[in-house]
Order: C-alpha cells, then sequence, then structure tokens
C-alpha cells in the first residue's frame, strides 16, 4: 500500500489506529474485530474505539451474520464525501465565528481593559502627561472643583498645565461643581446643579481613555484604556451636557 495514502487519510483527519482498521478492513471485507485486529496489527480494544469512531465518520458499517457481528469499510468514494460535508460544517462555523469576533475579543487578553493607577502629587503630572501624549482631538472631563482646590493649590494647577501642552485638542468640555478659577483657555464649561446629587473627583473621557481622579486621602489617578468603555462614557457624557443650561466659554486668548 503506497504510504502517501496513509499520508492522505491522516490530512483528512483520521487517527493513525482510525487509518489501520479503515485499509484493513477495505482489504479483508466484511469481518470480524479479531481479524481485522490481526491485520491492522493494534489490540481488539483499539478496533473497537477506532470502529466508533469510523462510524461516526459514517465509513465502516456493521452487520450481523448468525452470531457474529462483522464490520465493512465503506467505499473509498464515501470518504470524498465525508469530507465535503466537513467542509460545509467548517464553513458554517467560519462564518458563526466571524459573526460573533467582537464577543471573542472581549475574552482575550488585548481586548480587556488595560488599568494603570498613579498615586501621589505625580499622579496629577502623570495624568496632564498621558493627555499630551495621547493628543487626542475631544477631552470632556467632570469635576468637582471644590475637591481639586481643596487639596490643590492653584500655583500647582497652573505649573501641571504649563508644563503639559494641550494645544491640539480641538474641542474640551467641563462639566463642574464649584468656583471655576482660571478656567483653561478655549474651553466650554458649564456648571452642574447641587440637586443632580454629590459628586467627589472627577471623570474625563479622551480617545479610548477614560480617567478617575479621588482628591480624598491623597490624590489617585486611575487611567482605564478601553473602546467600549471610553465610547459608553462620552455617550453618557453628551447626555449630560445637553442637559446642562449654564454654558459658557473661556476665550482662546484668556
Amino acid at each position: 500500500m503506497p504510504k502517501d495514502i496513509k499520508q492522505l487519510l491522516a490530512d483528512a483527519g483520521l487517527l493513525p489506529s482510525e487509518i489501520k482498521v479503515y485499509l484493513g478492513s477495505l482489504e479483508l471485507g466484511p469481518s470480524t474485530v479479531q481479524n481485522i485486529a490481526k491485520k491492522a496489527k493494534i489490540s481488539r480494544t483499539a478496533v473497537y474505539e477506532a470502529i466508533e469512531l469510523l462510524a461516526k465518520r459514517r465509513l465502516i458499517s456493521t452487520s450481523t451474520v448468525g452470531k457474529r457481528t462483522m464490520y465493512t469499510a465503506e467505499d473509498p468514494s464515501r470518504i470524498v464525501s465525508y469530507l465535503k460535508e466537513e467542509q460545509q460544517k467548517f464553513t458554517a462555523t467560519l462564518e458563526d465565528i466571524k459573526q460573533q469576533v467582537n464577543a471573542l475579543k472581549l475574552l482575550s487578553g488585548g481586548i480587556k481593559p488595560i488599568v494603570k493607577v498613579y498615586e501621589g502629587e505625580e499622579a496629577l503630572i502623570a495624568y496632564f502627561d498621558h493627555v499630551a501624549q495621547v493628543k487626542p482631538e475631544t477631552h470632556f472631563e467632570i469635576s468637582n472643583l471644590d475637591d481639586v482646590y481643596a487639596f490643590l493649590s492653584n500655583e500647582k494647577i497652573q505649573a501641571a498645565r504649563r508644563a503639559h501642552n494641550w494645544k491640539g485638542i480641538k474641542k474640551i468640555r467641563l462639566l463642574h461643581y464649584g468656583e471655576l478659577r482660571n478656567p483653561r483657555p478655549g474651553v466650554e464649561f458649564c456648571r452642574l446643579s447641587e440637586k443632580m446629587g454629590e459628586f467627589h473627583g472627577n471623570i474625563a473621557v479622551y480617545d479610548n481613555y477614560v480617567s478617575l481622579v479621588t482628591y480624598i486621602g491623597k490624590i489617585v489617578v486611575v487611567i482605564i484604556e478601553s473602546k467600549q468603555m471610553a465610547d459608553t462614557v462620552r455617550t453618557l457624557y453628551t447626555a449630560a451636557w445637553s442637559t446642562c443650561s449654564n454654558r459658557n466659554a473661556s476665550p482662546a486668548g484668556a
């Protein structure tokens, strides 16, 4: 028997034991497990296991002659039919996977949110520096300014701003509680009503990032990289901005 036949059957997905049993049965014709085991030179247990797999592929059939169970290898043309069926199954599975690829990405390490945490006085610098590096087109922020100025001096905030260039950002919006002091030039801002509830720290969304800042106890900045989360927060921010009636803007040259 040419060796390439065995390789072709292996390429078709058959296990070594299946190949031996199928080829042995094909040469013997209807045979008992004992005769197939002798021909294939494997144990009867291995033959039974191979027959079970071949039967699922419909490459071997079973019949009863008297009290004996006989096994017959199907015509080799059945292998072609089997491969066509498997190809159709694979094509259908491939289409299903294509439709679910985004859901699958969420399970992979590459799509999971990347979280970075900064603490202490360098945290604010890290935040400003990150925004400057990302160079987003928009930067939307909601902040409790009373918290900000209770824990940071105006001098520190201005120094952080001067050290990082945000001039490339086309649109900056700030929803805020508390008094606005020295707003960044060109910023649109709107003061939130205290009726909306208590809010501390600040949240910002830019590009594919969401940043969370708290000033209670010590400064902590959490930067989350996730397009899905950023899109969600940006949508919620837009909704909140549309309901805010106290809008204004800081002159670009201020």
